[in-house]
């Protein structure tokens, strides 16, 4: 993590950064990273976490709701009983298909409110979609490799595809027949897809191969990791 903002991030002012992340980050290790380096971040934590709130130290999932509140700031707060760090706590929750309750706490180190930074961690489904995209239907996810260096090549195989299916998805959204290439692959019962972009271009071009044809053969694919 210091080497990807000290080296490989080193021109883009550290004001820009807001890192967002999922439960398995929120250690306090990496919190006092990011804080040492100037990063904002917006992090989930595990629900059987502990922090010290009215009074006493409770664990994320045995903090009360009010009726049908969706979200709360709590301010700045201790986090982890056993090796304590300062943070803001800001929890949100919503009801899935089955009107069960799904609660998301996540940490920060600016005093956003509770919606900002609800609407700051949303930010990052689209890197979801992109881990999603590239283990189920690019093959990453059944790569077993030892060596760094393969590993790396076979990371930016992936990473090349990506950028081709998103050269084609982007002239296919401009096209005229859009609408008719997209009722082809997702639900008539929908009036909106819930696919990403990379997802339906391949879904297309399995249907139809003429459709490499979107994809601008002058374009020149520039990896420059500090992009």
């Amino acid at each position: 993590m210091r080497a990807l903002f000290v080296d490989v991030l080193s021109s883009v002012a550290r004001r820009r950064f807001i890192l967002t992340a999922d439960r398995w980050f929120a250690d306090v290790d990496l919190l006092d990273l990011l804080s040492e380096l100037g990063i904002s971040y917006v992090i989930r934590t595990k629900s059987n976490y502990k922090v010290r709130v009215e009074g006493g130290w409770h664990r994320l999932d045995a903090l009360k709701w009010r009726t049908n509140q969706r979200r709360r700031a709590w301010g700045r707060v201790w986090y982890v009983e056993g090796d304590p760090r300062h943070v803001f706590l800001v929890q949100a929750r919503a009801r899935d298909r089955h009107g069960r309750w799904g609660i998301w706490h996540r940490l920060k180190n600016r005093n956003l409110s509770a919606m900002g930074m609800t609407n700051e961690y949303a930010r990052r489904f689209t890197c979801e979609e992109g881990f999603r995209d590239a283990k189920r239907l690019l093959g990453f996810a059944d790569a077993r490799i030892r060596d760094l260096a393969a590993w790396v090549r076979m990371f930016t195989l992936v990473a090349i595809a990506l950028a081709v299916l998103t050269n084609i998805g982007s002239a296919l959204a401009g096209h005229a027949r859009c609408a008719g290439w997209l009722r082809r692959v997702r639900s008539r019962r929908q009036t909106r897809s819930e696919l990403s972009m990379v997802c339906v271009v391949v879904r297309l071009l399995r249907h139809d191969e003429s459709l490499w044809q979107l994809l601008d053969h002058s374009d020149h694919l520039n990896l420059e990791a500090n992009l």
